[in-house]
């Protein structure tokens, strides 16, 4: 697995050129671990998701440094009006109706460009554009905490699913040892060596071994389905894995303090929340700074025309010009407390945030050191797992010989074979439970192991 912090140049390829590279990843037939891991990155949902937010925390720290700039604003504008009149006044202000009535026409044309700047705002804009950056760190910090949780899953999925095939095969061996031994007993039955209870039990041993192949073979097809549903594959094909799963190495050699100070220092997920604490910090020292007055700078031109006919209509060059600035202060004296409200929800959440950092690391501490301990236990099984298999095997090998010179029941021979048999289902196991662990080790210390 690979962990760590990409660069910005890498973010924006993600963000704009990973969905063109989706559609031609493809899904061999044969697939292999690290086959399995780039295919994860480009089609998994939620990573996926991760990446799209990435766009998101960027229009937003695009806006921040745009708060420094003016803000420009233009108008086009036509009119035109047409008044009909019937009556009028006379000299003494009395009503009367027109010999004939008059009809007044005007239009009007108007053009407007002009431009504000925030001198002084308390800072707001400064600690904005702050809160952006770390926001877009964060958002950052979120996708690779979301890459390392996905290439960790896809790991432990693909060695689930190579355990499951593991599995088939070795049920397969065992079902072809059951019918050597139904085989063996059958020739003995016949030599009158053996009893016909002895035949029924190969039989049933058989018959249960096939059983087992059918649930091993269930299982590989449930693991395949639970790769593919981390991979993000939507298409109906199908696919086997290729390789094997790790050998263990002893852990002891593992430091537990120097694992825990590397994960607090480079953890995805502890990485994540500091940025978003300096997210909350920023934000709410922007919102404090509504409390300054604000100073405005304005200034604009403009020309229009009008007229007592159409003519002005749809005039795109008007010959009256004008040009306008000014500065304005802006007192916040009383705002319903909505200010004081809002300065103490940002530094409600900043102090939250800081607890958040704080609960994080305290649970990466405990999670790291429970993945270092279980990886421990998990060893430990492995080779006691081995160790018993391989005295199962022996026993196995001396029981036969004497079941086949009349020294031992059919009955006990069983027994022994079935004992031999769980001890190589429980190496598979433990070897997966230690795959598996190391595997949690490194997702939870963000980093891979140094061996």
């Amino acid at each position: 697995m690979s962990f760590g912090f990409r660069s910005p140049a890498l973010a924006l390829w993600l963000v704009f050129f990973a969905p063109a590279a989706l559609a031609a990843q493809t899904v061999p037939a044969k697939l292999t671990l690290e086959e399995a891991l780039a295919i994860a990155r480009e089609r998994n949902p939620t990573y996926r998701q991760a990446v799209n937010d990435l766009n998101t925390a960027s229009a937003d720290l695009r806006a921040g440094w745009g708060s420094f700039l003016p803000g420009v604003s233009a108008s086009l504008g036509f009119g035109a009006s047409n008044f009909r009149v019937v009556t009028g006044e006379d000299d003494f202000g009395q009503p009367r109706m027109l010999p004939e009535p008059r009809e007044f026409q005007s239009s009007s044309a108007s053009q407007s460009i002009g431009a504000s700047l925030v001198l002084f705002d308390g800072l707001r804009t400064f600690h904005t554009l702050r809160s952006a950056k770390a926001a877009a760190a964060a958002a950052e910090a979120k996708r690779v905490n979301q890459l390392n949780a996905l290439e960790a899953e896809t790991t432990r999925r693909f060695y689930q699913a190579v355990a499951a095939s593991r599995l088939v095969e070795l049920e397969e061996r065992l079902l072809a040892a059951a019918r050597e031994q139904l085989t063996f007993t059958e020739r003995l039955f016949n030599l009158a060596g053996a009893q016909q209870e002895d035949v029924l039990g190969a039989q049933i041993d058989v018959a249960n071994q096939e059983l087992a192949i059918e649930r091993a073979r269930a299982q590989r097809i449930k693991s395949l389905l639970a790769l593919k549903e981390q991979l993000g594959i939507t298409e109906d094909i199908s696919f086997e894995v290729e390789g094997e799963l790790p050998q263990p190495v002893d852990p002891e050699r593992l430091d537990a303090e120097a694992l825990v100070a590397r994960a607090l220092s480079a953890s995805p997920r502890v990485v994540e929340l500091e940025r978003s604490r300096d997210a909350a910090r920023a934000s709410a020292a922007a919102q404090s700074g509504q409390r300054w007055p604000t100073i405005r700078a304005s200034a604009g031109i403009s020309r229009s025309m009008s007229l007592s006919s159409y003519e002005a209509l749809f005039q795109f060059n008007p010959r009256n010009r004008g040009f306008s600035f000014g500065f304005s202060l802006e007192f916040p004296l009383f705002t319903q407390f909505r200010t004081t409200a809002a300065v103490t929800r940002a530094e409600v959440q900043a102090r939250n945030a800081e607890e958040s950092v704080r609960a994080g690391r305290l649970l990466v501490e405990r999670e790291v050191r429970s993945a270092l301990v279980d990886l421990k236990n998990a060893y430990r099984a492995v080779e006691l797992a081995e160790r018993t298999a391989e005295l199962s095997r022996q026993r196995v090998r001396l029981a036969t010989e004497r079941y086949r010179i009349g020294q031992m029941t059919f009955t006990n021979l069983q027994q022994i074979i079935a004992q031999a048999a769980q001890s190589e289902r429980q190496v598979l196991q433990a070897r997966l439970d230690a795959a598996i662990a190391r595997v949690t080790l490194e997702e939870k210390v963000g980093a891979p192991l140094p061996f």
